[in-house]
């Protein structure tokens, strides 16, 4: 069967090796941390010490990392992928990173006739963990054809969205949306508790309301059971870090190419302040509790409060 390769088992890429070992992809792994090769392991991965060697015993090499930063030492160091790809190779980078970081990691494995396609995905922990994320893949069709296999294994909505670097620029634009609803249903939820209106009335209304959104159903059914500390020895699932990073990519992006973001850079901020604030390990929920500090309001009493302190 087709030999893959898995760098990046964290809290997206643990779920999408998990998947590709079930779908019976002869798998090779890597991470820093042990418990997730540990976790591999039980599905039958092979364990290797570092990208290189993850590639050198893979045809298909994916990679799911938490910057620009890691993608281009995991690529391009002198344990890298690029180091122990061979011709006709496909290395598939889901990380969500910045669109000139995929151009150059592309322009280095051209020499050395690897494709490179960017593919990132998109999905909360429930699609994770069931396969059925939406993936967005930029690079040429031959190798997006190839690969379809191993994106079948944690997929079910895969979109060929153009060339190199494209997957990667929709990528941050929908993560950018999304960062600006979850900030935005934040502050009307404490806008409405400082009003003085009953949480559950909100819910009724705006849910069957113009003002409804993915993220505000998000927010607002898990408002009495999340906590922004992540699982015990976990790592968070959507953490404050990686939504921070993403919207700071799609305002970097948005620089680049001279586009106003009047409301994108205003959702930015509390990001900012809550990676200041040391939460960066935190989910991202955690902004919540900074809006309802600056406005002198809880949206809910709950236990979940004084863990923090």
């Amino acid at each position: 069967s087709m030999k893959v390769g898995f760098i990046g088992l964290g809290g997206i890429g643990k779920h999408m090796a998990i998947n590709i070992a079930k779908a019976d992809f002869d798998l090779t792994v890597t991470d820093l941390r042990e418990p997730p090769l540990k976790e591999l392991e039980t599905h039958g991965a092979y364990i290797a010490d570092n990208p290189r060697e993850v590639a050198e015993s893979a045809d298909i090499i994916l990679s799911s990392l938490p910057s620009n930063e890691a993608s281009i030492e995991v690529a391009l160091g002198s344990d890298g992928v690029l180091n122990g790809t061979k011709n006709g190779d496909i290395y598939i980078e889901l990380s969500t990173i910045s669109p000139e970081v995929v151009h150059s990691i592309a322009s280095e494995a051209e020499s050395k006739n690897v494709s490179v396609l960017d593919a990132p995905v998109s999905g909360g922990l429930k699609k994770r963990q069931e396969g059925l994320l939406t993936v967005m893949v930029g690079g040429d069709t031959k190798s997006v054809t190839r690969a379809m296999p191993v994106f079948e294994a944690f997929g079910n909505n895969i979109f060929h969205v153009g060339e190199s670097g494209s997957g990667a620029t929709i990528k941050l634009i929908n993560n950018l949306l999304c960062g600006i609803n979850y900030v935005s249903t934040m502050e009307a939820l404490v806008l409405g508790a400082k009003s003085g209106l009953d949480i559950e009335t909100l819910r009724a209304v705006i849910s069957q309301s113009s003002g409804n959104s993915y993220a505000f159903e998000e927010v607002i059914n898990n408002l009495s059971t999340r906590s922004p500390e992540p699982p015990q020895g976990e790592i968070a699932t959507q953490g404050l870090h990686t939504i921070g990073k993403d919207v700071i990519l799609a305002n970097e992006l948005a620089q680049n190419m001279s586009v106003p973001l009047s409301v994108g850079s205003s959702a930015l901020q509390p990001l900012l302040a809550g990676l200041a604030n040391g939460w960066a390990h935190k989910e991202y929920w955690v902004i919540l509790k900074l809006l309802e500090q600056l406005s002198g309001v809880e949206v809910m009493q709950r236990e979940l409060r004084h863990s923090e302190d």
